[in-house]
Order: structure tokens, then sequence, then C-alpha cells
């Protein structure tokens, strides 16, 4: 069951673009509580709200899947009568949903700066295996 401050908050970010914590403010939430949106994006009433909308996770995950196979349409030999468009990969797309895909699988933390994720390799292809933590220094 949704409180009436989950679905002003609700309705605040998806009908006027605001931040979490900004539409927590704007339907009540102390300053201090929204401060901490995951408290409202975590509940089950935000989640209830979501899938309302059609928002499901089965959704989610398809379009996620979409964005990281990413392209862009390029003109090329634009000097010449002979331009023509090529199909290429859109790395700042991908990119963004690369960070996505860490973030709400939990494997990069924007406040420590630092990701964590599981790689095994089989026949030289990343498979899953255990979590090893590394930090931004380290991966570079």
């Amino acid at each position: 069951m949704t409180t009436l401050k989950q679905r002003i908050a609700f309705k605040e970010i998806v009908e006027n673009g605001r931040s979490a914590s900004a539409a927590m403010r704007e339907a009540g939430y102390s300053a201090k509580t929204a401060t901490a949106p995951a408290k409202l994006t975590t509940s089950d009433g935000f989640k209830e709200l979501m899938e309302q909308m059609g928002i499901s996770d089965e959704k989610l995950a398809k379009r996620l899947d979409e964005g990281l196979d990413a392209t862009k349409a390029v003109v090329m030999g634009k000097e010449s009568n002979e331009s023509f468009v090529d199909i290429q990969p859109d790395y700042m797309v991908r990119h963004k949903y690369i960070e996505t895909s860490f973030k709400l699988k939990r494997y990069l933390d924007n406040d420590k700066k630092d990701f964590n994720f599981n790689v095994n390799f089989i026949n030289n292809v990343p498979r899953p295996t255990s979590t090893k933590h590394i930090t931004e220094s380290e991966a570079s």
C-alpha cells in the first residue's frame, strides 16, 4: 500500500522531472529523510507505483540491455558526392548504461568512487565469479 507522501514524491519525479530528494521535500518528508532518497525508491510503495506505471523489472532490464548495444548513425564522406551513413557503436551512451547497470547492481558506489565486480576468464571469455573490490586508481 502506498502512502500519500510516496504518491506525491513519485508524481514529482515522473511528471516534473525532480530528483528524488527534491520530490521528497515537496511531498513533506523531513529534510534529513530527503537526504536519503533510497528510503523512498527502495520502498514497497514506490515499487508498487512503478509497477502501476508499467515500469516493471522486466521492462527495465530489457531497456537496459538495449542501451548496452546502443549505436549511432554517422554520415561519412560529407565532402564528396558519395556520402553514406555508417552505423557505429555509441560508446558514450553505452557507458551511461553500463554505469547505470553497475549502480543498480550495487557494483558502483558513487560516494567512494570505486566499484566491485566479478570476473573469471574461461577460454578468454569473461565469466562471473567471486567478488573482488577494486578502487578507481587500481582499475586505471
